[in-house]
C-alpha cells in the first residue's frame, strides 16, 4: 500500500528524495524500538511534526506503558472515559515519544531549512511533509508487517488544529478497519 508521490518540487524541495529518507529513518527507529521492547504489546506508532513542519518525530507506545501511564494519572486525576482515550492515543504522553531520533537527524536538518525557505508556497511545502510521512509509515507497514500485526499507524501535528484531520486521513489509509477505530478525540 505505498503511495504514489507527486514527482513535483514543492516550495523547492526534492519530495522523492525526502520520502525516501522518512522511509529509511521510519524503518531504522522502529527496528531499534523492536530491540528495546522486550516483550511489551506495541499497540500504535506514529511519526508526527508541528505547525512549522521543520521536524519530524517517532513515537510508539505499549500495552504496558499505556496502563503504567494510566494508573499514575489515575492517581492524581479523575479518569474518565476521555482523559483514558487522550492518554491512550496521545503521543505526548506515550512511553517511547521521540524515539530514535538519530535516523531524523539529517531529515530534520534539511526541513528546518526548507521549512524557513518555504515563503509563500508554505502551504505546499507543509502538504507534501505530511504526504511524506503517511507514505514512510505505509513503506514501513510493507517493510515491518510480522512486528507491526495489529499495531495502528497514523500521523499527527502536534498541538495543532489540524491534527485531528490529519491523523483521520493517515489512519484510513494506513490501517485496515479494524484498526482504524481510532478513539483519540471523544465526541
Amino acid at each position: 500500500m505505498i503511495l504514489a508521490f507527486p514527482r513535483s518540487k514543492g516550495a523547492g524541495e526534492d519530495w522523492i528524495a525526502i520520502t525516501g529518507a522518512l522511509r529509511a529513518a521510519t524503518v531504522a527507529a522502529v527496528d531499534m524500538l523492536s530491540a528495546v521492547l522486550e516483550g511489551q504489546r506495541l499497540y500504535a506508532v506514529c511519526v508526527q511534526t508541528a505547525d512549522d513542519g521543520m521536524s519530524v518525530s517517532f513515537c510508539a507506545n505499549t500495552e504496558e506503558g499505556y496502563a503504567e501511564k494510566r494508573a499514575s494519572e489515575a492517581m492524581i486525576e479523575d479518569m474518565g472515559p476521555g482523559y483514558a482515550a487522550y492518554l491512550r492515543w496521545a503521543p505526548a504522553e506515550w512511553r517511547y515519544e521521540g524515539f530514535g531520533d538519530e535516523p531524523f537527524a539529517d531529515i530534520n536538518r534539511d526541513l528546518t531549512a526548507a521549512s524557513l525557505a518555504s515563503d509563500g508556497d508554505f502551504n505546499l511545502y507543509f502538504d507534501h511533509l505530511i504526504h511524506a510521512m503517511i507514505d514512510a509509515l505505509a513503506h514501513l507497514r510493507v517493510e515491518r508487517t510480522q512486528t507491526l500485526e495489529g499495531v495502528t499507524l497514523f500521523v499527527t501535528v502536534s498541538d495543532s488544529e489540524a491534527a485531528q484531520s490529519v491523523e483521520q486521513q493517515s489512519i484510513h489509509r494506513l490501517n485496515r478497519s479494524k484498526l482504524a477505530e481510532f478513539g483519540r478525540r471523544p465526541g
